[in-house]
């Protein structure tokens, strides 16, 4: 495979923790231009999932590709094209925000000012003298979003970006998302927020106790966990399906992903 022919790629790709498999041999891929979301409960597997395409954890068995860059492997050229904004933040809430997008820039192998420049079309430039600590959660999140997506990225990863965030400043994540998208990245998400994930993803993986038990589009996942489709319907298709299919209701794996 030749690098940059995926955005995001997983091939048989296991994880075990002292002994216990915590994710089960997973297939997936998202295309550039794509979004594909992982849904599931505490505990399926889905950070772990993205931990090992952003090289935190090593997985112990199969591969994973960024751009086509295997992360065990390459992992310098993989991530030099990944954006990943991880649940909990990284960084100390003392940083102020101009150093931090000067040292991601430099990371990067861009000019010093390129972090500065993406804050401002971000439309944070007046915030560059500004702790973390001095900034809401929503600012935050958009200070993080736009320096994951400094540079050459073509694969974008988050895991919750918009937990605990209030209506303006989820929306700024579904933007950031969807700015993603419309440069051609790949861009693989996991959130409990379903209507949101209804909305954004091109297509949705469905994971439980370490496998994805089911991938495809809302009407797909609709047929194989076998809810119908009910136009006026009080509660949401995608919060209907997803109860199905958690709860291990007959299904018929539509897509990818099958473990």
């Amino acid at each position: 495979m030749t690098a940059h022919s995926v955005g995001i790629e997983l091939v048989g790709v296991a994880k075990n923790f002292g002994g216990r498999a915590a994710l089960a041999p997973l297939t997936l891929t998202v295309a550039p231009g794509e979004v594909v979301a992982l849904v599931g409960p505490n505990g399926a597997g889905k950070s772990t999932t993205l931990r090992i395409l952003a090289g935190v954890i090593h997985a112990s068995a199969g591969a994973a590709r960024v751009a086509g860059w295997d992360v065990a492997a390459e992992p310098l050229r993989a991530r030099l094209h990944l954006g990943y904004l991880p649940q909990r933040l990284g960084v100390p809430l003392a940083t102020v925000v101009g150093d931090l997008a000067r040292l991601v820039a430099a990371a990067r192998g861009l000019p010093a000012d390129a972090g500065a420049q993406a804050l401002a079309d971000a439309g944070l430039g007046d915030r560059l003298d500004a702790t973390l600590a001095q900034m809401s959660g929503g600012q935050r999140q958009r200070v993080l979003l736009a320096l994951a997506t400094l540079g050459p990225v073509q694969a974008l990863i988050l895991d919750e970006p918009s937990i605990s965030l209030d209506t303006a400043g989820a929306e700024d994540v579904r933007e950031a998302i969807r700015a993603a998208r419309r440069r051609g990245a790949a861009v693989l998400f996991a959130s409990h927020h379903l209507n949101d994930v209804a909305q954004l993803a091109d297509r949705i993986a469905v994971m439980v106790d370490g496998r994805v038990v089911a991938c495809g589009t809302v009407p797909e996942l609709a047929h194989a966990a076998g809810v119908a489709w009910i136009e006026r319907a009080t509660e949401p298709l995608i919060e209907r399906v997803y109860r199905a299919l958690v709860r291990g209701a007959p299904l018929r794996v539509v897509r990818e992903g099958a473990a």
